[in-house]
């Protein structure tokens, strides 16, 4: 069995937010970046980019119950904004390797993973990052994180790649033979639900469950073969959606218990997600497709541009942002928020 720096990088098979990721067009505001002033010479360290914002961007989050936004992707872009999206600054990262995800438990402690396993933190809200944890050997990527507080928390990767923290980031422990995954499946999504339950999804239909924070991991009977690429929970404490290829989606109320068909209305593969007012959800994905699961009944939508979305995060101003390949963009306010947006 491999774990950190076993795991061997094995070819040919996709992994989230490299092959998935495809251009993301222009949207109803023009989005500005600006550079942080001290200069990218450090060769470990990201270049600061006027153009950071218009770059790759793999995954965007609400820096706690905060009023920034952070987001991360290519080449160790991290970028921030206080005006709810309008306007971006890049900020210095000690690492050039691409961005995966990005999870803020506070309003001030955050971490971010990627390539080469590579795990940032920062304690006041995103100006400033440590690197705290990479494995250059084992060559794979970390695909998500999801701290259930300060101080513990998850990042999951490719082929079965799992490290835990109990201590807010200064050690990292093995995880990977705690959990069936004979096959080395890649880990895409991991998060915790209302009750506490912890989910985990992959590729292959694999879906977990943890009912002790993570000490142990059950492998759930699953709904579908394809690969799930998100987890969102639902407002009722054991719900949640599992979403991935080609438009499948599931959801369940019982922590995981069984898995009901959520009819999407598309055959377009899904990302990511985020809440919106109220019990209601968006889950964007490829051609430029938004599902917004809402009352009085679901809707969905595409761009116009058939551009590819990847994340989304709701602003302080109850707007949403959306990130993907040619960067970050703002969603209007007002309903419905997704239709207008799909027209422009």
């Amino acid at each position: 069995m491999r774990g950190p720096s076993g795991v061997r990088a094995l070819p040919g098979r996709a992994l989230k937010g490299i092959t998935a990721a495809v251009a993301l067009a222009s949207s109803l505001h023009t989005v500005s970046v600006q550079a942080n002033p001290i200069a990218a010479v450090n060769s470990d360290h990201a270049v600061l980019s006027e153009k950071a914002s218009s770059s790759l961007l793999l995954d965007i989050t609400r820096a706690g119950n905060g009023q920034r936004l952070v987001a991360v992707g290519d080449r160790g872009h991290v970028l921030i904004s206080d005006n709810n999206g309008y306007d971006w600054r890049q900020v210095s990262v000690p690492s050039r390797q691409m961005l995966t995800a990005v999870s803020f438990p506070t309003a001030t402690t955050g971490f971010a993973v990627g390539h080469d396993a590579v795990i940032l933190k920062s304690t006041d809200g995103g100006e400033s990052w440590t690197k705290v944890y990479d494995d250059l050997d084992a060559e794979v990527p970390l695909l998500d994180i999801m701290m259930m507080d300060e101080q513990t928390g998850f990042a999951v990767g490719a082929y079965g790649y799992i490290v835990r923290t109990e201590d807010g980031g200064e050690t990292w422990d093995d995880w990977f033979d705690m959990i069936e995954n004979e096959d080395e499946f890649h880990y895409n999504a991991i998060t915790q639900i209302g009750d506490g339950t912890l989910l985990l999804a992959g590729e292959a239909g694999l879906l977990y469950r943890s009912l002790d924070g993570g000490e142990t991991w059950e492998l759930l009977e699953s709904p579908y073969e394809g690969s799930f690429f998100g987890i969102i929970p639902s407002s009722d404490p054991g719900s949640a959606i599992v979403f991935g290829l080609r438009g499948n989606a599931f959801k369940t109320v019982d922590a995981g218990e069984s898995w009901g068909e959520v009819d999407t209305g598309t055959d377009q593969t899904l990302f990511g997600a985020v809440h919106i007012d109220g019990n209601g959800q968006v889950i964007v994905g490829s051609s430029g497709t938004l599902f917004e699961m809402s009352d009085p009944e679901p809707q969905i939508h595409s761009r116009s541009d058939r551009a590819t979305l990847l994340s989304a995060s709701k602003a302080p101003d109850n707007s949403l942002v959306v990130v993907g390949e040619t960067g970050v963009h703002r969603m209007p306010v007002g309903k419905p928020a997704v239709a207008t947006l799909s027209e422009q």
